[in-house]
């Protein structure tokens, strides 16, 4: 019988405070203990949390006020969590399909038969195919990395393809470790004291990042001035000293035209250019070609605000905050290496006054350094044959193209593959083909229709987690708060008996926890156990965090220094195909009005995608809270293109284009948009109807050309990827 470790484990030890009364509902009532942990749902924030727990079942949850950058405060997904957790809508036990796939009719089973029915059919793989005919799909659902490592020996053990890669941010990462090298950021505490001016890119705070407010607000009250470059104008673009709306996709552009303007006036920092950065009169020949007023042209922003902008950056001790917005085209490498170009052009780098900060590679295993999944991953001993890779941002099309051997069996979990990949229909194709789909869940979501078996996954309050910021530099351990509700399994417990019944029983011994396999991914001389409640949060110690990122200016690049003209991007591209030019330029999105005109004629709107205020991806729209918050899916377009169209506030639209239809949407004319733009938020699920991924395009970004994905070898950083979700012409009618 499966005997998980879930079951006997006492969670008491991980109370900071016992009997506490709590207002639940109007009333008081004594919970058993209160238990400090924290969020991985994907966001900036890594939110500390507070969870109240009576009877083991959560019945508050509150920010942690000991959290130096969250300070007691959470968001309201982070609220909502109470319902999430609790909702009588959650997947209860183990089930098989009995129906066609995508009709969603299931049979209760038990967990002996669900896992004895995907060993069997994973033995069957394996003898027929070979191993690389099984992989797994896993992202950022709860972006905890200590899980992945488990399902990673699993993988290593039975020989499968590798997921490698992401949806979001690594044609970003790329361009900016082929600037700076290693990837650091300064945590908001510092800037916000001494720098004059915050240049805000490609982030919506409110959305995904409202505790830089405060900071944000601090530094403001000093007398910071804040320019904003979103193509939106968001609620943070309406409190900007100056907001920059380019068109999508033309951020490169816009940096270019400033980097010329900031030349041109002689305003460029020449002494740290000399001492510490490799190829400035290369970066100056594709700086001539971009002229304020060609920018203007191009972007679609006016000259002098390009002149504005480019002088205040400046001359002002300036702070740039980047988020993953402006590189989700297919030029994002690009667009992220300019922006670095802009900072590095004026020395605001490696200064407490003001940094360049996009990521922080604390927060990804993918990035050497401070985790070492491997060690998890990697059973000691074990010698783990090499197999092919497959790209997340290609995943559909990897299955489609895999030959010897075809991929016909995935376990999926933590990342809605449905909802999240681009072109829905195509994916779908891409999951008929499959022997065996698994879903690890917690609802009933659009995986959970597809899929041969649904077993009930656990809320991120049952299980342990490893997730540090890739913002700021405070570092919680997730530990389960109470057992597991229903017949709910932690997620490394499931990886770890489906590894028992392969026969692997030495490699996942009975008894180990969460808590053992994170303390074997993390570097021994950190103190972790200072991060683990009643304790905690932990400040990463500076040779992880440095304070301020490269204050000594010694860059992690092949010259020491921040490379302008990248000999990284120039070695790479000998190697691979791509697009590896080693100095920021401008190209064209895939899809827009200047590179596809014909398709521009047919589909004359871009549409761009938000992370929603009050979801992550595809997460938390079913709770009753949420659906009375954010109220039905809208789409945001400009007035004049609506009026164009007979369309009115509340109408119900047609969104369309070749890849597919979304109906029934509800319109929101605004001047938030630009004319030719329009805004859907994304993650929501395909069966409610207004899923953004049923229209976006397959394309990605980054410096590589991976094709279909399936490959020998990768580099996160060297070759980047990210999904181009924004590379998307749509139509828009009224209904």
């Amino acid at each position: 019988m499966a005997n998980f470790t879930r079951l006997h484990e006492d969670l008491d030890k991980y109370a900071i405070a016992r009997n506490v009364p709590v207002t639940v509902g109007g009333k008081t009532v004594i919970a058993d203990r209160v238990v400090k942990t924290a969020c991985p749902h994907n966001c900036y924030d890594t939110c500390g949390v507070l969870a109240y727990v009576k009877d083991e079942k959560v019945i508050k949850i509150a920010g942690d006020p000991d959290h130096p950058i969250t300070r007691g405060h959470l968001c309201v997904k982070g609220y909502a969590n109470v319902q999430k957790i609790n909702s009588p809508e959650r997947v209860k036990y183990p089930m098989i399909r009995v129906g066609e796939r995508g009709e969603g009719k299931f049979r209760r089973v038990s967990w002996d038969e669900a896992l004895d029915y995907i060993v069997d059919k994973l033995k069957d793989i394996r003898s027929r195919y070979g191993g690389e005919a099984f992989t797994e799909y896993c992202y950022s659902g709860n972006r905890e990395h200590m899980a992945k490592a488990v399902s990673g020996r699993f993988l290593n053990l039975y020989g499968a393809t590798k997921l490698v890669g992401s949806f979001c941010l690594l044609s970003g990462a790329a361009g900016s470790y082929y600037s700076v090298g290693d990837q650091h950021t300064m945590s908001p505490e510092i800037w916000s004291e001494k720098t004059e001016l915050v240049f805000l890119v490609g982030r919506n705070p409110s959305f995904t990042n409202p505790h830089i407010y405060p900071f944000l607000y601090r530094a403001m009250e000093r007398g910071a001035k804040l320019i904003v470059v979103d193509p939106y104008v968001t609620a943070v673009a309406s409190k900007a000293d100056l907001h920059l709306q380019p068109r999508p996709g033309t951020d490169v552009v816009l940096a270019l035209g400033m980097m010329n303007h900031i030349i041109s006036r002689d305003l460029h920092d020449k002494e740290f250019i000399a001492k510490h950065t490799h190829g400035f009169e290369e970066l100056l020949e594709e700086v001539k070609k971009m002229p304020v007023e060609k920018a203007a042209e191009l972007t679609g922003i006016e000259a002098d605000k390009i002149r504005l902008a480019a002088e205040w950056y400046a001359t002002h001790k300036t702070h740039t905050e980047c988020g993953y917005g402006h590189q989700r085209y297919s030029n994002g490498h690009q667009t992220q290496r300019a922006y670095a170009c802009l900072a590095a052009l004026c020395g605001h780098i490696g200064k407490e006054t003001g940094n360049y900060n996009f990521i922080d590679q604390m927060g990804f295993p993918a990035i050497p350094g401070f985790m070492n999944a491997a060690k998890v991953a990697v059973p000691a001993g074990v010698e783990i044959a090499k197999t092919r890779l497959l790209n997340i941002s290609t995943f559909a099309a990897g299955i489609h193209a895999a030959d010897n051997p075809p991929i016909k069996g995935v376990i999926s979990y933590r990342g809605g593959l449905i909802s999240q990949q681009p072109d829905v229909a195509y994916t779908i194709e891409a999951l008929k083909k499959l022997d065996l789909f698994v879903t690890i869940e917690q609802f009933m979501t659009d995986d959970t229709d597809w899929a041969d078996v649904v077993l009930p996954g656990c809320h991120y309050l049952e299980q342990y987690g490893f997730h540090p910021s890739y913002w700021h530099h405070y570092l919680q351990v997730l530990v389960p708060v109470c057992q597991p509700s229903y017949e709910a399994v932690p997620d490394i417990e499931i990886w770890a008996e489906l590894g028992r019944r392969m026969g692997w029983e030495e490699y996942f011994p009975q008894g180990v926890t969460g808590l053992d396999y994170i303390k074997a991914m993390v570097p021994e001389d950190l103190p972790i156990d200072e991060a683990v409640s009643p304790r905690g949060p932990l400040r990463i110690p500076e040779k992880w965090c440095p304070r301020v990122p490269y204050a000594d200016y010694k860059f992690n690049t092949p010259s020491g220094k921040f490379e302008f003209y990248s000999i990284g991007m120039e070695e790479r591209g000998k190697k691979f195909p791509g697009d590896f030019k080693p100095v920021p330029y401008h190209l064209e999105p895939a899809e827009s009005p200047i590179s596809t005109p014909e398709l521009y004629a047919k589909y004359p709107i871009t549409l761009i995608s938000q992370h929603p205020a009050f979801r992550t991806h595809s997460q938390y729209y079913n709770l009753p809270w949420i659906r009375e918050i954010e109220g039905p899916p809208k789409v945001f377009i400009n007035k004049d293109d609506a009026a164009k169209r007979g369309i009115k506030e509340g109408d119900k639209v047609r969104i369309f284009n070749d890849r597919g239809e979304l109906r029934g949407v509800y319109a929101k004319p605004t001047i938030r948009v630009k004319p030719g733009t329009a805004e859907l938020s994304s993650g929501m699920w395909v069966k409610l109807g207004a899923n953004v991924n049923v229209l976006a395009s397959r394309t990605i970004g980054g410096p590589r050309d991976v094709g279909d994905g399936i490959m020998e070898e990768y580099h996160p950083l060297l070759d980047g990827n990210t999904t181009a979700y924004f590379n998307t012409l749509v139509q828009i009618e009224k209904m």
